[in-house]
């Protein structure tokens, strides 16, 4: 199972997310295409699971980064 869920809205941006994680060798990332993602989100928070904000989302990334 993995630990995160990126929903992209479209196509390119699903495919720019899946490229990023493969060159930041991030495996615990599961990309899924969801063109209602407002709604997901509202959904997500009304079941109290974890969502992540960008800046978040963007230190665990320079985590990565960084090693």
């Amino acid at each position: 199972m993995r630990r995160f869920i990126l929903r992209a809205h479209d196509e390119e941006v699903e495919a720019e997310a899946r490229r990023l994680l493969a060159a930041l060798d991030v495996e615990d990332v599961d990309v899924i295409r969801d063109e209602t993602v407002a709604e997901a989100w509202l959904d997500d928070l009304e079941a109290r699971r974890t969502i992540y904000g960008l800046g978040e989302i963007r230190a665990y990334l320079e985590r990565l980064i960084r090693g």
